[in-house]
């Protein structure tokens, strides 16, 4: 039955029944040599050479016996550490998957929110445009002249950037025009300020 091992444990386990059938081909090899040494004298009627290749004999077929044994021990040890690597593989691979599934959640999570405060800003945009054709609606010709970029994507654009959406959002080449990067009340509140009371931020970190 399989033991429930590391892969490093069965790498050890492994290396040290191979170091043991190492010992035992060694040990093997050397009775062999001592058995054909004495073949002649076991044939010629030596005394004690039949006894002593006898013995020799029953000592290698012993340890061919336990090397064979451990050769099976590795074979199965060897599929252990596969197996075993195979499982830690799998484990690793869950692991991993969690992982990006944990944070793919709270990243879709925010993205909602996203969707939610994009869905809100362009309703916002729209509320705006309304009342900036209300109040051009009670203006003259001049002064809706003085207030027409107003109708452009110039100021919401260099706003977005000023707030850092560059980094999510492709804002177009407006975007280039640093230094009119502000919140976009700065912007509206140099045309607006003649009828609206605006509060100017003191710098462009102001938000």
């Amino acid at each position: 039955m399989q033991l429930q091992q590391t892969t490093e444990q069965w790498a050890g386990v492994l290396a040290d029944l191979t170091s043991k059938a190492r010992t035992y081909d060694t040990e093997i090899a050397d009775l062999v040599s001592d058995r054909d040494g004495l073949a002649l004298d076991a044939e010629l009627g030596v005394d004690g050479a039949s006894r002593k290749l006898q013995k020799i004999n029953a000592d290698i077929a012993g340890k061919q016996t336990a090397a064979q044994s451990l050769r099976t021990a590795i074979a199965q040890a060897q599929r252990y550490l596969e197996e075993a690597r195979g499982a830690e593989a799998d484990a690793a691979e869950q692991e991993r998957q969690e992982q990006i599934a944990a944070s793919l959640e709270l990243y879709f999570a925010e993205v909602q929110k996203i969707d939610v405060t994009l869905k809100q800003l362009a309703a916002t945009f729209a509320t705006v445009t309304e009342h900036l054709k209300r109040a051009e609606s009670f203006m003259n010709g001049q002064e809706r002249q003085a207030i027409n970029q107003l109708r452009s994507l110039f100021g919401a654009t260099c706003a977005a950037a000023h707030f850092g959406l560059g980094e999510s959002i492709q804002l177009g080449p407006q975007a280039a025009h640093t230094i009119h990067r502000q919140p976009l009340a700065r912007y509206v509140g140099g045309f607006v300020d003649r009828w609206v009371e605006s509060e100017q931020p003191e710098s462009k970190e102001a938000a």
